[in-house]
């Protein structure tokens, strides 16, 4: 079992081993479903990479550094050295912040944000200036998302998903404190 934040955990096991804590699990708790899990994980500061962004941030990009996502003190991975370099020697320029779109999917889900989106703000003349890491409906409307943004961007509080055009983002305060590497 795993401990994430103050109101959720992770129990790992078979369908026997879950049939047999379910009767005690559910006396104090409430199965929400995968829909719920992920928009938790957004609120909660932690991206899941999919397809659509993989290979796209390097791991402080997306505060993995901050989560407990890296360990600079052991072990090899893919990526170490370039890791490493920005941990250390580098100035990072994007960071992932929490943001909420007040946009009204159409009904056939066709323009529903989602991860690998570019966003866009005036500053950066026409080139995206982040990339939209994880997104879900958020419970009062709109979507919640994680969002990979340049620090100079979020600061202008101007960053809009897909064109300049684009819905604009709010941001919103994450549950910890970033820090410039």
């Amino acid at each position: 079992m795993i401990k994430i934040g103050e109101a959720r955990f992770l129990i790992s096991t078979n369908a026997t081993g879950a049939g047999e804590i379910w009767p005690a699990l559910s006396r104090d708790a409430l199965p929400v479903g995968s829909a719920c899990w992920d928009w938790l994980n957004i609120r909660s500061g932690i991206p899941v990479i999919l397809p659509a962004t993989q290979e796209q941030f390097v791991a402080q990009m997306v505060n993995l550094e901050l989560i407990g996502g890296v360990n600079f003190k052991k072990g090899c991975y893919p990526g170490q050295e370039i890791v490493a370099r920005m941990q250390y020697l580098g100035k990072l320029k994007r960071r992932m912040y929490l943001a909420h779109l007040d946009h009204t999917a159409h009904p056939d889900n066709s323009d529903l944000p989602q991860a690998g989106d570019e966003l866009f703000s005036a500053e950066m003349e026409g080139q995206a200036s982040g990339m939209v890491v994880n997104a879900a409906p958020a419970p009062e409307g709109g979507y919640d998302v994680l969002a990979s943004v340049q620090s100079s961007s979020q600061q202008t509080r101007q960053v809009h998903w897909k064109s300049l055009q684009g819905t604009a983002l709010r941001f919103l305060p994450l549950p910890y404190a970033l820090s410039d590497v």
